[in-house]
C-alpha cells in the first residue's frame, strides 16, 4: 500500500512541485517556493497479553504482562509543516472504516497547497512584525538619543549659567576693588593694576560669552 500511496502522490510532480529527501531524511514538497514537509506513518499500536498463571507462583515476574509493539495496519498521509493562528490548516489524513486514504489523495494534495499558501502568508507576516519591531526599536533608540542630547544641552546650559555668574561675581569685585584702590598711596599703584590685569584675565576665563579666552 506504501508503494501504490508513492506512486498516487507523484501527481505533485506533475503539477510542477518538486518533490525530493532532504538530508535529515524528510520527504519534502517545494510548492511555489514553499517547502513543504509530509510524510506517510503507520501507526503502531502496543498489544498487552497476560502471561499464563503458573500454579504456585514464587516470582513477581509469573505475573507479568506480556507487552509488544507492532504495526496498527492503518496508514496516514501527514503534514509536517506546521500553521498556526488563523493559517492553521488540516495536516492528517488517515484510514478509516468507511474510506481508506488512498481516496483521500486528491484532498491530501490539495492540503499541501493551502499549506504552502499559509506558510508563505505566515513568512510574510513574520517578515511584517519583525521590520515593524525593528522600526519601533529604531524609534526607541533615536527617542534615547534625543533625550540624551538634551540633557547634555541642559546640563551645559547649567554649567554656563554657574560660569556666568561666578564671572560676573568676580568682575564686579575687580571693579570695586579698583575703584576703592584708587586713593591708595602711588607706590601701590602697580601692584594693585597688575593683580587688577590678574584677577580681570581669571573672571574672563569663566565667563562663557568670551569666546577667546585669556593666556
Amino acid at each position: 500500500r506504501v508503494g501504490k500511496l508513492q506512486q498516487d502522490l507523484a501527481v505533485l510532480e506533475r503539477q510542477g512541485a518538486g518533490v525530493k529527501i532532504s538530508e535529515q531524511g524528510h520527504t519534502t514538497a517545494l510548492i511555489n517556493g514553499e517547502q513543504v514537509f509530509f510524510g506517510i506513518e503507520e501507526p503502531i499500536r502496543r498489544v498487552v497479553t497476560q502471561k499464563p498463571r503458573v500454579p504456585n507462583p514464587t516470582d513477581r515476574w509469573d505475573y507479568d504482562k506480556v507487552v509488544r509493539h507492532e504495526p496498527g495496519g492503518k496508514l496516514a498521509l501527514v503534514i509536517h509543516s506546521s500553521t498556526w493562528g488563523q493559517y492553521v490548516q488540516r495536516a492528517r489524513w488517515s484510514d478509516a472504516k468507511v474510506q481508506r486514504i488512498e481516496n483521500h489523495v486528491a484532498d491530501f494534495v490539495a492540503g499541501l497547497m493551502r499549506t504552502a499558501v499559509s506558510l508563505k502568508r505566515q513568512e510574510e507576516e513574520r517578515k511584517k512584525r519583525e521590520a515593524e519591531e525593528q522600526k519601533r526599536a529604531q524609534e526607541r533608540a533615536q527617542l534615547r538619543k534625543d533625550i540624551q542630547e538634551e540633557e547634555k544641552k541642559l546640563k551645559q546650559f547649567k554649567e554656563w549659567v554657574d560660569l556666568w555668574e561666578q564671572a560676573e561675581r568676580l568682575s564686579r569685585f575687580v571693579s570695586a576693588y579698583a575703584v576703592k584702590t584708587r586713593s591708595w598711596s602711588a607706590e601701590k599703584q602697580p601692584q594693585c593694576e597688575a593683580w587688577i590685569e590678574w584677577a580681570t584675565r581669571q573672571a574672563d576665563r569663566l565667563d562663557p560669552f568670551i569666546l577667546e579666552k585669556p593666556a
